[in-house]
């Protein structure tokens, strides 16, 4: 793995950068420079994701599937890099 975004499988790497990179360029860019990322990026990342995914919503609030490709991406990027308690 070189950067943080490696450790993410393929498909969910397209999506990352695809929404991230879409908000913020260059916090994309310091985590494909970065091992892992730090507690404020962690935020940044939650805060795009789960804006992404509110985007997504149906309706009836059930999420479209690329609203449930984003929520597994949020899923799998925290449990690899959880935010700690302030």
């Amino acid at each position: 793995m070189n950067n943080t975004i490696d450790s993410l499988s393929a498909s969910e790497r397209s999506l990352f950068i695809d929404v991230v990179g879409a908000q913020n360029e260059e916090l994309l860019s310091a985590l494909l420079a970065s091992a892992a990322p730090g507690t404020e990026q962690r935020r940044a990342v939650l805060d795009i994701l789960s804006d992404a995914f509110s985007l997504e919503l149906r309706p009836d609030d059930e999420p479209t599937e690329r609203g449930v490709q984003i929520d597994n991406l949020l899923g799998a990027f925290l449990l690899r890099w959880p935010i700690p308690p302030e």
